[in-house]
């Protein structure tokens, strides 16, 4: 019980820095294919329709990229065949998931291995 009662304590400190921008009730919008299951994510990357997807997160990492310090790339050094792959198993265990809730998952399960500077090659 003492080991369950220092979890729950220490619990805010083990979580990556970013706070959510969201309304007094903890709700925000989620646009396009952001809000559609997992389930969805993978049927149609197999049947080869995955550019809205792919838009989406692209966007959804670019904009976690811009707005969270110390961070060049959440994704570190994979590419994105690696993290569709990481995407689409997240997705396999988690069916009923929106595409949105396996993408903070992904940060979490990353924020360790993000890189937090650009080499002098990639400067933006």
């Amino acid at each position: 019980m003492k080991l369950l009662t220092t979890f729950i304590m220490a619990w805010p400190f083990l979580m990556p820095p970013m706070s959510y921008a969201a309304d007094s009730s903890g709700n925000y919008a989620v646009w396009g294919v952001g809000k559609k299951a997992c389930f969805a994510y993978n049927k149609e990357s197999a049947d080869g329709a995955k550019q809205n997807y792919r838009s989406f997160i692209n966007g959804f990492l670019t904009a976690y990229n811009i707005f969270t310090d110390k961070t060049y790339s959440i994704s570190g050094k994979m590419n994105k065949n690696q993290i569709d792959k990481w995407l689409r198993d997240y997705c396999q265990t988690n069916p009923v998931s929106s595409l949105e809730n396996a993408l903070i998952h992904f940060i979490f399960d990353h924020y360790e291995k993000r890189t937090t500077s650009s080499s002098s090659a990639n400067r933006r």
